[in-house]
């Protein structure tokens, strides 16, 4: 239903036709017909002696149209006709014709200003003019965008939202953008962020965009509960990943708000709401789920009507967390429905091995962080990996080329640990990771770069008469060509923690070795059994030679 108003010129026209026998508010719509200009109205008690107004809306406002400007009474003494360059109603409106027919004996005709009859039809005019604008006030009470204070309050309780009171916890939340990601990012009203332990949500109280090129943008956030205030950098989660987005904090200690929501801000997060408010489906109990970080299977059984069954795919599950999947899952569920919250299901960890060309004179601190890069954008292609999908080679070196400083990437090798065995997942045949059917995460990622060495720390401790540092240095640097010589002719050599104290000569009481990689994975080697596989074309560097004597 809609609800326009009529003012008091347009009531008055109305009152004053009626009781002078004329014919008041004739409604016709407007376009007439799909047949387009010029348009007509036929009026229905012709033949018309006179037009008295022609009311309708415009700019979705009561409008009073002008005779001989924007329309003409025909000379057929009937049609009502638009005239060129008029000023025209709003489509799919009504207009309301104010007309004397020539038929017309009207026992009233004193209208003139200040008449008896015009003096009680003004009255009656101003009273049933007031009517329409209270009632205005009314139908506009009941929809957000016009909708304010106590009325405003209560169109959003039918969502279950309340206005915000002041004493909530507040502060300002700085989104940054990933390295190689391209155009404007939006991040709507309502965008969720949690503290690492999922305890503590807020939400961002405005709509922001990260233009291109723009690296950070700060915006807004509230707390969700009457919780204590947070330190700065305690706001580190997003949920439900956004598309460009690298990380999240709050660079300051928040604060208790002393004001409450306004009604733009109110009104906001109830049309954020409205547009992320699926429902009583498996899409909403899926969506429940992301927005406390887990992905699960979400599945209706055909044989039990009613009943759905919830498999969080995740290490484990705190009682925290799991009381927080239950609420979300309560606030979301069908109603007669039943959903079961069964055990978790531990993700396959998927270790991928990687050749990465880099740009050869880039200076080591900008290679390091694009093999970083790299890493972030592989770990954002996992957490956006729909559950049970199989992986896309193409679309993980898509994501591995966009990173600055890269010049070609080769996967190598993608495994994951089956019953104790590990089995190859790369089918590049079929340009995909073969791991469809189960969840998964990335496991151990291995990164080879000819321009940028893993490099090698070792502390070494002897009874007694420790060797030079120097010629241990010798020792491990001669082993470690050879390892490299071997990795640069494609092979994958395995150094074990045995042929690193047979290249020292002299047995150590004890050694370590640290094996660190550029994109951040280590591997320590320090007693018997331990070894470090290379990738092919991997080299070492040895960067550090730490020699104590056994109690020094």
């Amino acid at each position: 239903m809609s609800f326009t108003r009529r003012t008091y010129p347009e009531v008055l026209d109305h009152v004053l036709t009626s009781v002078t026998a004329g014919v008041a508010a004739e409604s016709h719509p407007f376009p007439p017909s799909d047949d387009g200009a010029p348009y007509r109205h036929s009026l229905l008690q012709p033949p018309v002696a006179e037009v008295v107004s022609v009311y309708g809306s415009r700019g979705g406002e009561s409008h009073l149209f002008r005779q001989g400007k924007d329309y003409a009474l025909a000379d057929d003494g009937q049609t009502l006709e638009w005239l060129d360059e008029a000023e025209l109603p709003d489509p799919g409106t009504l207009l309301r014709v104010n007309y004397y027919p020539e038929s017309a004996q009207p026992v009233l005709t004193d209208i003139r200003t200040g008449s008896v009859v015009r003096t009680l039809c003004e009255t009656a005019a101003l009273e049933i003019a007031r009517l329409h604008a209270q009632l205005e006030a009314v139908y506009q009470a009941g929809f957000i965008d016009t909708a304010s204070g106590s009325a405003l309050d209560k169109v959003v309780a039918l969502l279950g939202i309340e206005r915000v009171r002041a004493g909530r916890a507040t502060g300002e939340v700085e989104l940054t953008r990933s390295a190689a990601s391209r155009g404007a990012i939006h991040i709507p009203a309502g965008t969720r962020i949690l503290t690492a332990d999922g305890n503590v949500e807020y939400e961002t109280t405005a709509a922001v965009t990260l233009a291109d090129g723009q690296r950070t943008l700060r915006v807004a956030a509230r707390d969700l509960e009457p919780n204590d205030p947070l330190a700065a950098d305690a706001l580190t989660v997003l949920p439900v990943p956004i598309a460009g987005i690298a990380g999240v904090t709050n660079p300051a200690p928040t604060t208790l708000a002393t004001r409450e929501e306004s009604d733009r801000e109110l009104r906001q997060r109830a049309k954020s709401f409205l547009h992320g408010s699926e429902r009583a489906t498996l899409g909403a109990l899926g969506e429940a789920l992301a927005r406390q970080g887990i992905t699960a299977d979400v599945v209706e059984d055909t044989d039990k009507p009613g009943y759905v069954t919830i498999t969080p795919h995740a290490e484990q599950l705190t009682p925290e967390q799991r009381q927080r999947l239950l609420t979300a899952i309560h606030e979301v569920r069908p109603a007669g429905v039943k959903v079961e919250l069964l055990g978790v299901q531990v993700p396959r960890k998927v270790n991928l091995s990687l050749l990465l060309t880099t740009t050869r004179d880039l200076p080591e601190e900008d290679l390091r962080g694009a093999h970083q890069a790299v890493r972030t954008r592989i770990e954002e292609y996992f957490a956006r990996l729909p559950a049970k999908a199989a992986g896309s080679v193409n679309q993980l070196v898509n994501r591995i080329m966009t990173v600055s400083g890269v010049g070609d990437v080769r996967l190598l090798a993608a495994t994951w640990t089956v019953d104790g065995s590990e089995e190859s997942v790369l089918d590049l045949e079929a340009g995909e990771l073969a791991i469809a059917g189960f969840p998964t995460a990335l496991g151990e990622l291995a990164i080879a770069d000819p321009n940028l060495a893993t490099a090698v720390d070792a502390v070494i401790v002897y009874a007694a008469d420790p060797p030079a540092v120097a010629a241990v240095e010798g020792a491990l640097g001669d082993f470690l060509t050879t390892i490299n010589d071997a990795s640069a002719a494609g092979e994958s050599p395995t150094v074990s923690y045995a042929d690193l104290l047979a290249a020292l000569g002299a047995a150590p009481l004890e050694a370590t070795f640290v094996f660190a990689q550029p994109g951040g994975l280590t591997r320590e080697l320090s007693e018997a059994g331990d070894a470090y596989e290379l990738t092919a074309f991997e080299r070492l560097s040895l960067r550090g030679v730490t020699i104590r004597e056994e109690g020094g």
